[in-house]
């Protein structure tokens, strides 16, 4: 290990995060878009070389203008015999570097790490084995399993389900009436993060990092719609935006009391209805494996799986 260099890219190096060699054939770590379009910078780019060798890489990213990375989302450590050893080498370094005094971001102390990977990758062993390899480098890094989501697409040509006619909509642009509703959403949440953030800092602390990560995507705020019943109690909120690629629906939750008559479904419906008049082409979303309702929720509407990854933290 003393022959290794790891550190950042320059400048005009993206060619040496090249140099590593094509992703693995199991599609573990492949993304949709090529990585020229992700939008990475190259001093959150990190590298281990031997000699000119590179032999294992890691991408952080951050939506544009952030002053941090919010998460490590491509990571490779190699394929030789010491990969797990050089893989984990390359994480403490660059974490050390990234995470400094002033590391601030609304995902977390650090960044997280998401692996992207095949939507079945559970029953393939060429899979299962890459998956493995990841995950080992990054708990000897200091990461820990914290998640597994389902990534989930949705295009008109799946059909548009009717808006609701049981619900009303309504701007959500107050500050604190919003986070008056995500306190109480993040009560008896299914969400890995909506659980760890409420152990650790808990509900209304919770709810301002909610708000704060979701108003900090490109797409804005000016979707952001409250739900009310017939009696004209606040059931929920939808807060649709855009990502750095596409549409999403940035957060979605229904309060305790109203839960189980199914508005998941009428709020992500709401969503879909106001990206289709914007003309949105396709809508991408994700939600955690173990928070079924939602994933049946996501289902019912005609969202689609399109892969599945897992969450470090």
């Amino acid at each position: 290990m003393s022959d290794l260099l790891f550190r950042p890219l320059g400048a005009d190096e993206f060619h040496l995060f090249h140099r590593y060699g094509p992703l693995p054939a199991s599609g573990v770590g492949a993304r949709l878009l090529p990585f020229e379009e992700l939008g990475y910078r190259p001093d959150w780019v990190w590298v281990a070389l031997r000699g000119e060798e590179v032999l294992a890489r890691a991408a952080f990213w951050s939506p544009p203008g952030s002053e941090h990375p919010f998460h490590l989302d491509w990571f490779d450590p190699g394929t030789g015999s010491d990969r797990i050893e050089v893989g984990a080498a390359l994480l403490r370094a660059a974490y050390a570097a990234i995470v400094t005094p002033d590391y601030s971001s609304p995902v977390g102390p650090r960044p997280d790490f998401h692996l992207f990977l095949p939507a079945d990758w559970h029953d393939r062993p060429d899979a299962v084995a890459d998956v493995a390899d990841r995950v080992e480098a990054a708990e000897r890094a200091g990461l820990r399993p914290s998640a597994e989501r389902l990534n989930l697409r949705w295009i008109p040509e799946y059909g548009l389900p009717p808006r609701s006619t049981r619900l009303t909509f309504t701007p959500a642009d107050d500050d604190e009436a919003v986070i008056e509703v995500l306190t109480g959403i993040v009560e008896g949440s299914l969400d890995a993060w909506d659980r760890r953030h409420l152990a650790e800092i808990g509900p209304r602390k919770t709810a301002e990092a909610t708000l704060e990560e979701v108003a900090s995507f490109p797409g804005g705020r000016h979707r952001w719609r409250l739900a009310h019943d017939a009696a004209g109690d606040v059931v929920g909120i939808v807060m649709p935006t855009r990502n750095a690629s596409c549409a999403t629906i940035g957060y979605v939750g229904v309060v305790p009391g109203h839960r189980g008559h199914g508005y998941a479904d009428d709020l992500a419906v709401e969503a879909l209805h106001i990206f289709t008049a914007e003309g949105e082409p396709e809508v991408k979303d994700n939600t955690d494996v173990g928070n079924t309702p939602m994933a049946a929720s996501f289902a019912r509407i005609g969202y689609r799986v399109t892969g599945r990854r897992l969450i470090l933290v």
